[in-house]
């Protein structure tokens, strides 16, 4: 059993529909701006904080098991 599975994330991310019923996939674009105005930018930085810290905690569990 393999300990990595290699995505390319182009093929990943490109834009498609799932149909099952439809439903759209990686349709996004961001607007920072639009994002801003209805959040906050304390709010915003604030959620970028916790990202960063979920993402150290979990590449620190990884080193770990490694």
């Amino acid at each position: 059993m393999t300990k990595a599975i290699l995505i390319d994330p182009t093929e990943m991310r490109k834009p498609s529909v799932l149909k099952a019923p439809e439903i759209p996939i990686n349709q996004y674009v961001a607007d920072p701006a639009a994002e801003e105005a209805r959040y906050g930018r304390e709010t915003l930085v604030r959620v970028y904080r916790d990202m960063v810290v979920i993402r150290e905690f979990e590449t620190m569990l990884d080193r770990i098991k490694k």
